[in-house]
């Protein structure tokens, strides 16, 4: 079996944090949470920790979702690395920015595990064939 798929998270909140920690199988995923963009930045500047995956809130104080985007952007390492939203702001001009500022895709809180799992089994399976 392919080693666990790394995937940074990053929210404000410590509930939503702790709800992707028991959405997502241990076995297939090593998650590595943080609360805010800053600190996931610290960790992301790490050449030798390169995440499969990139999930980031929108609406956080500091710094918000676009802002991280943009910075994470500017990484070259991490250039190919998905980046997924995941928001309680489910508006159509949000979901259009987001999309449009290059995430792959946008999770509506509150958090479906059903749905979540789907959404990146799709994704690792699509990178797979690519």
């Amino acid at each position: 079996m392919d080693s666990k798929k790394r995937i940074v998270a990053v929210d404000d909140s410590n509930v939503v944090l702790k709800m992707l920690k028991n959405a997502l199988d241990k076995d297939e995923y090593e998650l590595h949470p943080f609360s805010t963009g800053t600190r996931a930045l610290e960790y992301l500047v790490q050449k030798d920790k390169i995440p499969d995956l990139i999930i980031l809130d929108i609406e956080m104080p500091e710094m918000n979702g676009y802002d991280v985007l943009e910075r994470i952007k500017k990484m070259e390492h991490l250039e190919g690395v998905p980046v997924i939203f995941l928001t309680a702001n489910s508006e159509k001009k949000q979901v259009l920015k987001a999309v449009t500022g290059g995430v792959k895709d946008y999770v509506v809180k509150p958090i479906d595990k059903d749905i979540l799992t789907r959404k990146l089994n799709i994704l690792f399976n699509s990178k797979l064939d690519a």
